[in-house]
């Protein structure tokens, strides 16, 4: 058990270096990577399978360093995700590896780059099944794609080599074993969400509020939020405008927010303004607060659906709790309900997030 340990700790954190490839250069060991896997084409797909009666993704992968480097890579698509190195999708190269999230929220899917957007993968499923070309802008793909990851070196000769390696094979009909499939050049590239760098966005959502007898309409009113932020690989973090209508107060808020969390799961607080004079009509009388035409502190939580991918962006439902401190104007005669609803916001919608390019 301590050498398993041990080994699965070498995986984690070393990808193959130079001095592993038993005297090949960056650019021979991609080559050879993946001619080793276009020699599996149309091997069909087989659970846990490693060699050629049947592979799966990962078997696809595993088999392709054995047979094209003699190297021995983690076995599984979530474990060779972690010992690879995370790179953006602008920087795919050919012998690279790109990751995908078909089921849960774990790494479950592992393919090799060939370039011009397309890889090599095992697919268990879809019209066709088995070692197969697949492109990164196929709506599935596209849908599921989590990532790209390097384990071979790649430098400035690798990049010379490569492009002038191409040999007649494209991504529906491969050449010969020996082609690779690769323009040369990362320009048409789009940034997809799951990779790291700037993003901006918006929603918009309906806003709900006083769910008890006497309250106003619980269709409170509307709210929108524009964002600017900076994303890592789960989390991300962002500077927001969220302008606010509380039909129910009579009043518009501006509020300005930092963010941080997940694609899931966020919180956010900042400073809001608030233009006009708060007032709840209830069905016998009028409350009225302070912080009319002030700047108040208010902070909530967002959450939303898991995201489908949309372009170099991600789509999802949200919904978000956040609470803004009014003061009733009557001082003691505090009342637990309108006085909650007066504070609360609740809202649901949809937003939209993208990357840079």
């Amino acid at each position: 058990m301590g050498l398993l340990s041990v080994a699965s700790g070498v995986f984690a954190v070393i990808p193959i270096q130079e001095k592993s490839l038993q005297g090949l250069s960056a650019a021979d060991a991609r080559l050879k990577l993946i001619a080793a896997a276009q020699s599996f084409l149309g091997t069909p797909y087989r659970y846990a399978g490693i060699d050629r009666r049947g592979l799966d993704c990962s078997g696809l992968v595993y088999l392709s360093f054995k047979e094209g480097l003699d190297f021995t890579v983690p076995r599984t698509a979530e474990s060779i995700y972690a010992w690879t190195e995370r790179i953006d999708t602008q920087e795919l190269a050919p012998g690279d590896l790109v990751f995908f999230v078909t089921a849960g929220q774990r790494i479950s899917h592992v393919g090799i780059y060939t370039g011009e957007g397309s890889f090599i993968h095992s697919a268990s499923d879809g019209p066709s099944t088995g070692v197969m070309y697949s492109r990164l802008d196929e709506s599935y793909w596209q849908r599921t794609y989590r990532g790209a990851g390097r384990a071979l070196p790649w430098d400035e000769e690798a990049a010379q080599v490569i492009p002038a390696a191409k040999s007649g094979g494209n991504a529906t009909q491969p050449g010969s074993p020996s082609s690779v499939v690769y323009t040369g050049g990362k320009a048409g590239v789009v940034p997809l969400w799951a990779d790291s760098g700037f993003y901006t966005g918006f929603g918009a959502a309906w806003t709900w509020g006083g769910f008890f007898a006497g309250a106003p309409s619980p269709f409170r009113g509307i709210s929108a939020v524009g964002t600017i932020g900076y994303k890592w690989s789960r989390y991300n973090t962002g500077l927001e405008l969220r302008p606010e209508w509380d039909n129910a107060l009579g009043i518009f808020r501006l509020p300005f927010t930092l963010s941080f969390g997940t694609d899931t799961l966020r919180v956010f607080v900042g400073p809001a303004y608030t233009f006009g004079e708060p007032v709840l009509s209830l069905e016998n009388q009028e409350r009225f607060y302070s912080g009319g035409g002030t700047w108040h502190w208010g902070a909530g939580v967002s959450g939303a659906l898991p995201p489908i991918r949309i372009g170099s962006g991600a789509a999802s439902l949200y919904g978000e709790l956040a609470w803004q401190p009014y003061y009733s104007k009557a001082g003691k005669d505090f009342n637990f309900a309108p006085d909650f609803t007066a504070n609360l916001r609740a809202s649901t919608g949809l937003r939209y997030l993208w990357r840079f390019r």
